[in-house]
């Protein structure tokens, strides 16, 4: 069962004694939790009727015991086990069987939720399943986009600013939430909508401000160059170079990311050559739709063949600077110059 699943599973009063929480989002797994929490457990009361378990740290035995304890002072006590072992990794716990048989029975006294963090929920095992089928599991998976829409425009409103539609879909695409194993999730998002809601000076939140915000200056740097060497302008691309020289370690990690935006950029011309859409292109290759994007309408200024070219003294460079061949920033430099179209 998925988010939406638990969302009325609540609603209707229908939520199990037992539960198992996994998933891409930690931050949906802590709110539902503590909507539990909110529900079950009176909040003065919350150091005594609330136990918290390191699943690595616990057994069958703790777990059952700590659940069939009496409330002190709230409606039942809720028990959040997280990360317990057996459930991602292969270890022994003699009552990991006799823990199946409580999860799918009523609990009088407590609530318990097990949860099981993102960065592990990949490695749920057979046993983690039989867990989840036990009790009421719940894959607290990515939101759909309808729902992070809601999610970001609900954080924007209550700070008093509006984001219009083509800005809300800006955000979205230059944050990155949806691109192939991206780290990037609703804590960070939440985060970052903080910041932007607190950095905008008006009442409504700009594209501008998103990419200031969202972008990093490795990044802010590298669109410019590649819009100064568009341009066919050596003499803004030697100056960014040199902005870029400045910082500490600024040059490699710039370099680095010049060789993404080309290598984008090749991928673009051969997947447009076979037809795709930005969309499908930016799919295909797991790369956030933004900076695809940029990188398609940048790609148009060049040949396929020159952009090989690139790549391959971008690759050459590299290569050099690791030998000791070439100081870094002067190869930053070289490449601003030789890279027009």
């Amino acid at each position: 069962m998925a988010y939406k699943d638990f969302v009325n599973d609540r609603k209707k009063g229908i939520l199990k004694d037992v539960m198992f929480f996994y998933g891409a989002e930690d931050y949906l797994m802590n709110w539902a939790a503590e909507s539990i929490i909110s529900e079950y457990v009176d909040e003065a009361s919350r150091d005594l009727d609330v136990i918290k378990l390191e699943g690595e740290q616990v057994n069958a035995a703790d777990i059952m015991a700590a659940a069939r304890a009496y409330s002190m002072f709230s409606e039942k006590r809720v028990v959040v086990v997280r990360n317990y072992l057996p459930l991602y990794r292969k270890t022994a716990d003699a009552g990991a069987d006799d823990l199946l048989n409580f999860a799918s029975s009523p609990q009088d006294q407590s609530i318990v939720i097990f949860m099981l963090e993102s960065r592990l929920s990949g490695d749920l095992n057979a046993y983690g399943k039989k867990l989840a089928k036990a009790c009421s599991g719940y894959e607290f998976a990515r939101l759909e986009r309808a729902d992070l829409k809601n999610f970001i425009t609900k954080r924007v409103h209550a700070a008093g600013k509006m984001i219009a539609r083509r800005e809300l879909d800006h955000m979205i695409d230059v944050s990155g939430y949806y691109n192939r194993g991206s780290a990037y999730d609703l804590s960070l998002l939440d985060r970052d909508t903080d910041k932007i809601v607190k950095a905008c000076e008006g009442d409504d939140i700009s594209a501008a401000l998103i990419e200031e915000i969202l972008i990093g200056d490795s990044d802010r740097f590298v669109f410019s160059l590649v819009d100064a060497l568009m341009a066919g302008d050596r003499g803004k691309a030697l100056e960014i170079a040199e902005a870029i020289i400045k910082e500490e370690d600024g040059a490699m990690a710039v370099l680095a990311l010049l060789t993404k935006q080309f290598e984008i950029m090749y991928d673009a011309l051969e997947l447009s050559d076979k037809g795709y859409s930005i969309s499908q292109m930016a799919k295909k290759t797991g790369v956030n739709e933004f900076r695809f994007k940029r990188a398609f309408n940048a790609a148009g200024k060049y040949r396929k063949r020159k952009i090989r070219n690139i790549l391959i003294g971008l690759y050459n460079t590299d290569r050099d600077i690791k030998r000791g061949n070439i100081d870094k920033d002067t190869a930053l430099e070289l490449t601003a110059l030789n890279a027009c179209p």
